[in-house]
């Protein structure tokens, strides 16, 4: 190599080592500002400067915020439902209290007790790891599910575990109420991962709601089921995804499948994702799963209509019936059952959505058909 060539590449040498320099200062500056930003958007949260978890206020009086917030005055010193960074809320863990006072005279009916165990659930005790001859049942749902207005033993898990326990009495069945006042598709789906397989559930039944098409909808923005794991873990990037996201995701548009809740058109695709998020999880752990619409007063009794045009027209169990086939579910349909009852005069709901003690039994003989058992 001649002189002329060796003093010309130590500056092409010192050049680069330079750049590496400077990019290796730019890297770990940029790092070093978003960690500050991190912290800086951690303490606003931690403050309430910010909220960056779906509230009850974001979502439609119909998705259930009204229950939630009446659950809570149950017991004057510690409410039933507490805040969950994953979840939004959840039940306080052995909790004993009952329905409001005034709920209840609205509702036409004597109080009953509201008692949780030790993972925040309406059912008994469950004994982990599950035994070896027990058929474990997990319902999943909300309001309905949970007993709104009832006694835990009315609520359909647990009139599901007496009729198993009475036509199959040589075999052990665990049904475990899952249910929780306000959750949709989304919560579900995150309480059976963060909780609900350590279970080990055989059978999981997810009971739905026309209302779960706006829980999904408003509930899970910025925490959906496809969500990132930077968007589960860094509050910087859920801040930035909420400030530019747009106010309803891009699935909200109008399609075929939809029904409406409120003056919002709700597409059925976002649901369909966490309903297919909730099968595979669920199966993928060797479980079964039971699609579960629970019927509504007004598609029951010829004299109840509702003044909103879009509720009437509103038909989610062939929604639901269709998915179910094509996506391997088992399907309940307790609505035939529904219409044949009251039909014959027989009472069946609490509310315009809240079925009572005949008709939690009619959701569970649903159940038992599609199961097969």
């Amino acid at each position: 190599m001649t002189e002329h060539s060796a003093s010309s590449s130590a500056p092409k040498g010192k050049a680069s080592e330079r750049r590496g320099r400077t990019a290796a200062v730019l890297l770990i500056s940029l790092l070093c500002g978003l960690l500050l930003a991190e912290g800086v958007v951690r303490l606003a949260d931690r403050l309430g400067l910010v909220s960056l978890q779906a509230s009850l206020a974001d979502l439609p009086a119909a998705a259930g915020g009204d229950e939630a917030a009446q659950m809570d005055a149950a017991n004057g010193d510690r409410p039933l439902h507490v805040a969950d960074k994953r979840l939004h809320h959840r039940m306080a863990a052995n909790w004993s209290g009952e329905f409001p006072a005034e709920l209840m005279q609205a509702l036409g009916r004597s109080n009953a007790p509201i008692r949780t165990n030790s993972l925040g659930l309406r059912t008994a005790e469950v004994t982990q790891p599950k035994p070896a001859d027990v058929v474990r049942i997990v319902a999943l749902g909300d309001s309905v599910t949970f007993g709104w207005g009832l006694r835990a033993e009315d609520a359909y898990p647990s009139q599901l575990a007496g009729l198993l326990a009475t036509l199959h009495p040589e075999r052990r069945y665990e049904v475990i109420n899952a249910g929780v006042s306000g959750y949709g598709t989304w919560q579900e789906l995150r309480w059976l991962e963060d909780s609900g397989l350590a279970l080990q559930p055989d059978i999981v039944v997810v009971q739905v709601h026309l209302n779960d098409a706006a829980d999904n909808l408003w509930g899970s923005i910025g925490v959906t089921a496809g969500e990132s794991w930077l968007m589960r873990h860094s509050l910087l990037v859920r801040l930035v995804q909420r400030v530019l996201a747009r106010p309803v995701p891009a699935n909200a548009q109008p399609c075929a499948a939809d029904w409406k809740v409120g003056t919002e058109q709700v597409c059925w695709d976002s649901s369909k994702t966490l309903l297919d998020a909730l099968r595979s999880t669920a199966t993928g752990a060797g479980a079964r799963v039971v699609l579960l619409p629970a019927p509504m007063r007004w598609q029951v009794e010829t004299n109840v209509r509702d003044a909103r045009a879009w509720v009437t027209a509103a038909q989610y169990q062939n929604v639901l019936r269709a998915y179910a086939q094509q996506n391997g579910w088992l399907f309940a349909d307790p609505l035939p059952a529904f219409v044949q009852a009251a039909a014959g005069g027989q009472s069946l709901f609490v509310d315009v959505g809240h079925p009572n003690e005949a008709g939690q039994r009619l959701l569970a003989q649903a159940v038992y058909s599609a199961i097969g058992e």
